[in-house]
């Protein structure tokens, strides 16, 4: 009975053709709160906006996956409504490249469909290529969520491509957002957006940013991650000593993005994340005349020789408020928040 299970486990993985089975290898992306396995070869090649608004592609030879989200109106429109939109956009497209006059763009299909726990609206859509969309409201995100498929050859293998990462998708989580992409995953708060990007070979940054305003009161949370790929080469005389690195490399470039002429960091107890040594350096500081700020910086920085990259994470708690107010910063909370984003790191 066991074998035969294993045997069904393995058959649903596979797509056989004329007599040869081809594995179909997948890995979780996660992006913006939406979080969906993809076959293993997909690029990451464009992302925009962030968790309110905002799209990414996926790309691969055989196929190209496009996301889009928006809020959803104060008056809600049927998904139907929708569709029209998209067959808009797709002959102004055609027009646009002066493809052949008398091509017009033709629904194929369209039928119900559930995604995630919504409802939802699959519709086949052709001008020179078939195009696949999937199209629902998140009312728990409070977005309306885009889903576009669209495949060299849509054969038995692109079916089932198609429908695990429909299966799989999630489109609204528990008080975080998973972000897994590049060999990388960790953990924000859903109440962290997105607000810089940039995605380089041999380095990546990320920066999510809290803010919380009242009458005479400001107070904003940033945590900036940052990796440096090929350690080993690029930073050869110091990857193996961290503080060394910080203190080379990177102390300087942070404080820039940071917006702060220098920041006292000083070394405070190490950590362990996983199997690593982590580096850890605080600092405090206070700024501004008629309204000041009191900022709390707590840096995390390893070596992972899993993925050959120098990780640096930096979490920023600060409170603005006039002159005259007290400011008083919740230190026990700055901590839990860097120790739930460290903890929810995989890093190779």
């Amino acid at each position: 009975m066991i074998f035969i299970c294993l045997i069904l486990f393995i058959k649903g993985n596979e797509t056989r053709f004329s007599g040869t089975v081809i594995q179909l290898k997948f890995r979780k992306f996660g992006w913006n709160g939406l979080l969906f396995d993809v076959p293993e070869e997909m690029r990451f090649t464009r992302q925009g906006g962030n968790a309110k608004s905002g799209n990414f592609m996926l790309e691969s030879e055989d196929c190209l996956v496009e996301a889009k989200w928006q809020p959803i109106p104060k008056r809600p429109k049927p998904i139907s409504s929708i569709v029209g939109t998209i067959v808009e956009q797709m002959e102004k497209y055609e027009k646009k490249k002066k493809r052949d006059k008398r091509q017009t763009v033709k629904i194929l299909g369209k039928e119900t469909a559930h995604v995630y726990s919504h409802d939802a609206l699959y519709i086949v859509v052709k001008a020179q290529v078939e195009e696949r969309y999937y199209i629902w409201y998140c009312n728990e995100s409070e977005r309306i969520i885009i889903l576009r498929f669209v495949f060299k050859t849509f054969d038995d293998k692109s079916r089932r491509m198609l429908k695990r990462m429909v299966d799989s998708m999630k489109c609204h989580g528990e008080g975080f957002n998973v972000w897994s992409l590049m060999n990388l995953r960790f953990e924000t708060p859903v109440s962290f957006l997105l607000t810089e990007s940039n995605i380089r070979v041999g380095r990546a940054q990320f920066l999510f940013t809290d803010n919380q305003l009242s009458m005479f009161t400001e107070k904003t949370s940033t945590i900036l991650l940052e990796y440096f790929s090929m350690a080993n080469l690029l930073f050869k005389d110091t990857y193996k000593d961290i503080d060394k690195w910080f203190e080379k490399n990177y102390r300087k470039d942070l404080s820039k993005q940071l917006k702060k002429r220098k920041i006292k960091f000083q070394l405070a107890k190490p950590r362990k994340l996983r199997r690593h040594k982590v580096v850890v350096k605080q600092a405090k500081m206070t700024s501004g005349v008629s309204w000041r700020t009191t900022t709390i910086y707590t840096n995390a920085t390893w070596y992972c020789s899993g993925s050959n990259r120098i990780y640096s994470v930096t979490v920023a708690s600060s409170i603005k408020r006039p002159i005259l107010f007290k400011r008083i910063l919740d230190e026990a909370g700055h901590a839990k928040m860097v120790d739930d984003f460290l903890s929810s790191i995989k890093c190779h």
